[in-house]
């Protein structure tokens, strides 16, 4: 005979945290890449520029404007104050600002030129980021622009 009887020596029941920690860990991983993730997509240093209809602003003297095109559609058009000139691909744009930089039409600072995207507010956004990386890889700053209504 035993002085304390083994069913009260056993221990109650236990709650087993292994799989609520590993749980956490992986909830802590998930938003970590995505904050990682969504910092890589935001920070990309654009800047949006305002149009004015004043011509008589002195400032941007030293920058030489090009004018580019997303349609709805995602198709790319190179604009002139005579005509808009349709670009197959993004490869098509960055040989024209190539070829462009060698004839001696644009500046040699790369920073004297200013690519001005005039983005349709349809457009898909692969068509929108695809460009933009496209211009950048090239050399030459580019800004999405708007108009003032």
């Amino acid at each position: 005979m035993e002085l304390i009887p083994q069913e009260e020596i056993k221990t109650g029941h236990q709650f087993n945290f292994a799989p609520m920690i590993d749980f956490l860990f992986l909830m802590l991983a998930l938003f970590a890449t995505l904050a990682i993730s969504r910092a890589a997509l935001l920070d990309t240093e654009v800047e949006l520029a305002e149009l004015k209809a004043d011509k008589a602003n002195t400032s941007n003297v030293d920058r030489h404007p090009i004018h580019l095109s997303i349609t709805a559609e995602g198709k790319y058009k190179w604009l002139t104050e005579f005509q808009e000139y349709p670009m197959i691909s993004v490869d098509a744009v960055q040989e024209e600002l190539a070829r462009q930089y060698k004839l001696g039409v644009l500046p040699q600072d790369h920073n004297q030129t200013e690519v001005l995207l005039h983005i349709d507010r349809k457009a898909p956004w692969d068509s929108i980021a695809k460009l933009l990386f496209g211009v950048r890889e090239v050399g030459f700053p580019v800004r999405p622009v708007y108009e003032a209504n």
